[in-house]
């Protein structure tokens, strides 16, 4: 199985998550390109892997989750997703990466213009969901999550398929093996 791995905000290719993940699947591929905070350039990133690769599900961790939740006809299992990234309006500042990444990037921050672009694509987020999408997306929220805890409400009104995982934002490779690598499982064979 190929599997697509969006990372969070701060982080890229090295995600702990995913490198969980490749080590309890390990004969499946998992494929995980560094995003920008740029809407734009990272779904430009993320529409050249699909072109290029057949992929079986998508797997986003926070902003990788707000990502991944715009893919309608995918697979999909949303980790602790940030389901409203306009919030980025309070990043004035200059943020680091907390792993290396191929493209050289230590540093990010919001534009007005990012900010903007993430307030819009909030205003339809749950435009059109269909029984499909539905039935395909798993949203996982970890009990002790306090950066996404207003996402998981927002995912249960849309959609049916929620569990409330052990944990924080990030989780732990118990969860991740035990949660995570399930829920890949369950949502690539409906």
């Amino acid at each position: 199985m190929n599997i697509l791995f969006l990372h969070g905000m701060a982080e890229g290719h090295l995600s702990h998550i995913a490198g969980y993940i490749q080590k309890h699947m390990p004969d499946d591929r998992v494929i995980t390109p560094d995003l920008v905070i740029n809407p734009d350039e990272s779904f430009h990133i993320i529409d050249e892997i699909l072109k290029d690769n057949k992929i079986d599900v998508v797997v986003g961790h926070s902003l990788g989750g707000f990502m991944a939740q715009k893919y309608r006809t995918m697979r999909k299992v949303l980790i602790n997703p940030s389901l409203g990234m306009s919030y980025g309006y309070l990043c004035r500042f200059p943020l680091k990466y907390k792993y290396e990444r191929y493209d050289g990037l230590t540093h990010f921050q919001f534009t007005t213009d990012d900010c903007r672009k993430y307030k819009s694509m909030e205003a339809v987020e749950f435009d059109n969901i269909t029984e499909d999408e539905r039935n395909h997306t798993i949203g996982l929220f970890g009990r002790c999550d306090i950066l996404t805890r207003l996402s998981a409400h927002r995912f249960k009104k849309y959609y049916s398929q929620r569990t409330i995982i052990p944990g924080t934002h990030f989780p732990t490779e118990e969860v991740v093996k035990k949660f995570i690598v399930k829920a890949i499982r369950d949502i690539a064979t409906k």
